[in-house]
Order: structure tokens, then C-alpha cells, then sequence
């Protein structure tokens, strides 16, 4: 017996979803005594949230490797900048130490966010803990809630563990009624304004030079963030004002 051909017909909305489905067809032949075959049993097996989830798992494993290059890199030129400035391996081994404890405590905040984007507020607070005494309040923190994207994130992270780590060793945080203020506010152009300010600490003279920190902050925010730095080295305590471009909070 022949067969006639199959009418064609327009593809609806249904099949045309179903055809984005993956799904192997095995099939069994159904033959009779003689032999011959008289049909088949089809078995339609939906594995599409299989492929979404390798695919998924692809690209998280696109971005840890990403992730990781960027990190290495950072540690690397780090520790290369550290050693023409440290006075002994003693010194360069106790500071370097700090910075990658502060690295830590910034990509545990971007962790908490899968990495897509960070709270200014949380990211400061986190960064700040170890300076932070809630019994004198030496650090007081103002400023509407802001989502960063990543990469600013972490890089707004060292710049004020640098500023928190000068102030505990030189300037307001190393005393008991020394204090610092951080506000920040964003105008219609984009642009994040940030400012620290020391209250309270001994009095500050301008440097002779940039130490490692000082270069830091300056290098960091204006060839990697492509912002504005300004320091002041203020009789009453240095006073530092921040000025970024944001970016989209999604970038990693």
C-alpha cells in the first residue's frame, strides 16, 4: 500500500515553540511475525532545561575564569609596585597582607551579588570594619543607597582601605576623638561625588612626596575609573573628594 503525500500547512505559534525544544527521538520498530515492519514507537524526551543549565554552567565557569585572571593580575602588580616602596620584607609582608585582607572583605560584598553589581554603603562598611569603633562613632557614613557595577566596586574598595589605613596610622583614626565623614551624592550627568573628610585628628602637613598609598588612590581612580581625585592636606585633617563617572551596574 502506497502512501500519499502529507498536505503541507502553516507552522502555529505551539509547534513553533516545541521546535525550539531539544529532544532526542529514539524510536523501536514494531514488526510482525513475518518480519515486516508495520510501525514504530516513538519516544519524545524533553531535555531542554538539561542544555540551559549546561550552557549556564558554561558561561558561570567563562566568567570565574575571567574573574581570576583579573584577580591574579591585580595581586600581581600590587606586589610588584609594594617592593620599591617597602622598607623591609618585614614591612612589605605585614602591608601586603592588609591589602589582600581588604581585597577579601570587597569581593565577599560582590559575592553577595553574584557579582553583578554592589551597594556603596555595604562595600564602605565592609572595607572600613576593622578602623570602625560603633562606641565612638569615628566613622560616620552618609548617603542615599547606590548599586556600582563591579569593577568599580572593587576598585572604590582599595581606594578607601588606603584612606582608612593612612587615617589609622597618621591621621584621624589614630586617636580617640578623631573622626571621619564620608558622604557621597549623584548629580543628573551621572557623575558620583564622594567625599572623605578627617575631623578631630593631629594636625597634617603636606608630604614632601606621594607615598605608595597616596599614588594608589590617584592611579586607581583616575586611569582605571577615568575620575577625579583631590587632596588636601588640611591643618585639621585631610580632606579627599572623589569625583567618578558611573557606569552601568550590570558590568563585571
Amino acid at each position: 500500500m502506497s502512501l500519499s503525500p502529507v498536505e503541507c500547512c502553516p507552522i502555529s505559534s505551539t509547534a513553533r515553540r516545541f521546535a525550539r525544544i531539544s529532544a532526542p527521538l529514539p524510536s523501536s520498530a514494531m514488526k510482525m511475525p513475518t518480519g515486516k515492519v508495520r510501525g514504530a514507537i516513538a519516544t519524545l524526551v524533553d531535555i531542554s532545561s538539561h542544555k540551559e543549565a549546561e550552557r549556564s554552567q558554561e558561561r558561570l565557569l567563562h566568567e570565574l575564569q575571567h574573574r581570576v585572571k583579573n584577580i591574579l593580575a591585580t595581586v600581581t602588580a600590587l606586589a610588584s609596585r609594594m617592593v620599591g616602596t617597602s622598607s623591609s620584607m618585614g614591612d612589605f609582608f605585614s602591608s601586603f597582607q592588609q591589602r589582600l585582607q581588604a581585597m577579601g572583605r570587597t569581593h565577599e560584598v560582590l559575592s553577595s551579588y553574584n557579582w553583578r553589581d554592589a551597594d556603596l554603603e555595604q562595600l564602605l562598611r565592609a572595607v572600613l570594619t576593622p578602623y570602625s569603633s560603633k562606641l565612638r562613632q569615628n566613622i560616620v557614613v552618609d548617603g542615599k543607597s547606590l548599586q556600582l557595577g563591579a569593577s568599580v566596586a572593587a576598585t572604590l574598595g582599595m581606594v578607601f582601605f588606603e584612606l582608612a589605613s593612612n587615617a589609622a596610622k597618621y591621621g584621624a583614626l589614630s586617636t580617640e576623638d578623631g573622626r571621619v565623614e564620608l558622604s557621597w551624592s549623584t548629580d543628573k550627568s551621572g557623575v558620583l561625588s564622594i567625599r572623605w573628610k578627617e575631623i578631630g585628628g593631629p594636625a597634617v602637613d603636606q608630604p614632601s612626596r606621594l607615598n605608595f598609598g597616596t599614588s594608589f588612590i590617584k592611579q586607581s581612580l583616575e586611569y582605571e575609573l577615568g575620575g577625579k581625585v583631590d587632596l588636601r592636606f588640611e591643618p585639621s585633617g585631610l580632606e579627599c573628594d572623589i569625583q567618578i563617572p558611573l557606569v552601568p551596574a550590570t558590568e563585571g
